[in-house]
């Protein structure tokens, strides 16, 4: 009986530390490709405060900023009041 609670405690010992060594071969492959680690970070839009992820951002530059918007609509209007 106590070899197989051992047992069975190991396995899930083993489980979880083969869980976290593929999660983090994930993230280096995603930061080898050049590709930020922050894509997942949220981001605000400057004209209707929505939250989106930075992957999804709709990303302009706007009078040498960089600015992070949720859609083109937005960042449209959001030239157009600089521009105005």
């Amino acid at each position: 009986m106590y070899r197989l609670l051992l047992i069975t405690a190991l396995l899930v010992v083993l489980y979880f530390l083969l869980r976290q060594a593929v999660r983090g071969l994930r993230n280096k492959d995603v930061g080898d490709r050049g590709t930020s680690l922050d894509q997942d970070q949220m981001v605000e839009d400057p004209v209707c405060h929505t939250f989106v992820p930075r992957r999804n951002a709709v990303i302009e530059t706007v009078s040498g900023q960089t600015h992070c918007f949720c859609s083109k609509q937005c960042a449209a209007a959001f030239q157009n009041r600089q521009a105005g």
